[in-house]
């Protein structure tokens, strides 16, 4: 059945690209940048002794003006030197503070409880969340806040770039540029799909519309939960595709960890919404239909659908690789190809049936 339709779900495929294509190539949007709101910026860290001071080295050095600006790093029961870390670096700069996170309770708890803390002790206008292992450029704050002159903008999201040199940090690089390009297109055709916590930023009214972390079902992607709840509540959201906007952040150093963050990113993911997923259903069963075709012989279909396959993703991410500078990255495309093919069509089937996630140290 699959296979008497390979050419149809090929050109669903090819069609589907294309509008993702032209959604992440048009992700640029005109921001007022004289806007100057308050910022709170919130850093969620569990021991992060390895990666806090640099990341906190690097929030330091943004341009924003200091008297517009908070920075809140969110001690989430640390066993580490954390904490020290921090406080050292705080005595210097007046805008810089840690907390303790406060007790559990209900739903909010984990990373969520942490951030949750933050952005009650928090008093700016626009909330600004990264993670502990990040580093943000210096001009991060005022590319994203420029969004926000737009008083219909409830949420602003923005590219995460991964470091490192081997084949296997650079595939997973390429694995981002793609899920964020994706979540780019998304936002500009008018879907928004998804933001992730490395780079994301809430307009404070928004946040409180939502009730906050301590209304919204838990989940173990927060910063997934937070983004819809947003848009559902009938903000607009902005994804744009700038250098000066781009995070940097590390890579997965073990297949098991990239594993156990891919599961926790599908699990987070269940709620999507069914005009959402059904976007994703197209290259789902285009992939089933290439694997069905293969089972059963080649065919000039067969052949024709992985030749669109590998054409459509290589032109899909390169809007974001130039953009970034990062065309480097495409000498492991062919072994990102396959990776990225067997990721897409294997892991729903291992991971959705299940329900535990294990994550800092901690099981959902």
């Amino acid at each position: 059945m699959l296979t008497d339709i390979l050419p149809w779900l090929t050109a669903g495929y090819a069609i589907l690209m294309l509008l993702f294509f032209l959604g992440a190539a048009f992700s640029a949007y005109r921001g007022n940048q004289g806007y100057r709101p308050r910022v709170s910026v919130i850093v969620a860290a569990r021991n992060e002794e390895e990666r806090i001071g640099p990341c906190v080295e690097s929030l330091l050095r943004v341009t924003y003006p200091k008297e517009l600006l908070e920075i809140i790093i969110v001690d989430d029961r640390s066993t580490d030197r954390t904490t020290e870390i921090v406080t050292r670096q705080a005595e210097a700069n007046p805008h810089l503070r840690i907390m303790a996170s406060g007790p559990e309770s209900g739903h909010v708890r984990g990373k969520t409880n942490a951030v949750a803390c933050g952005v009650e002790a928090s008093t700016g206008e626009i909330i600004v969340f990264t993670d502990a292992d990040c580093l943000v450029p210096a001009g991060w704050i005022e590319e994203i806040v420029s969004h926000y002159a737009d008083q219909r903008v409830g949420v602003v999201a923005g590219f995460t770039s991964l470091w490192g040199d081997s084949w296997f940090d650079r595939m997973q690089a390429l694995d981002w540029f793609t899920l964020f390009s994706a979540a780019a297109a998304m936002v500009r055709v008018g879907n928004p799909t998804t933001a992730v916590g490395t780079n994301l930023s809430v307009r404070r009214s928004s946040y409180d519309a939502t009730g906050g972390y301590r209304k919204i079902p838990f989940s173990v992607t927060e910063d997934y939960a937070l983004f819809h709840a947003i848009v559902e509540a009938g903000y607009k959201a902005r994804f744009p595709m700038v250098s000066e906007s781009l995070v940097q952040s590390g890579p997965c150093t073990s297949w098991k960890q990239l594993y156990n963050q891919k599961k926790r990113w599908f699990m987070g993911g269940r709620g999507m919404s069914v005009r959402s997923l059904l976007v994703f259903t197209i290259p789902y069963l285009f992939l089933l239909g290439l694997l069905a075709g293969a089972i059963f012989g080649p065919s000039s279909a067969v052949l024709a659908g992985i030749a669109v396959k590998a054409t459509a993703d290589f032109l899909f991410i390169l809007p974001a690789l130039i953009r970034f500078r990062r065309l480097g990255l495409l000498a492991v495309f062919p072994l990102f190809e396959i990776y990225y093919t067997i990721y897409v069509f294997a892991f729903p089937i291992i991971v959705l049936p299940g329900q535990k996630v294990t994550w800092k140290e901690r099981n959902f």
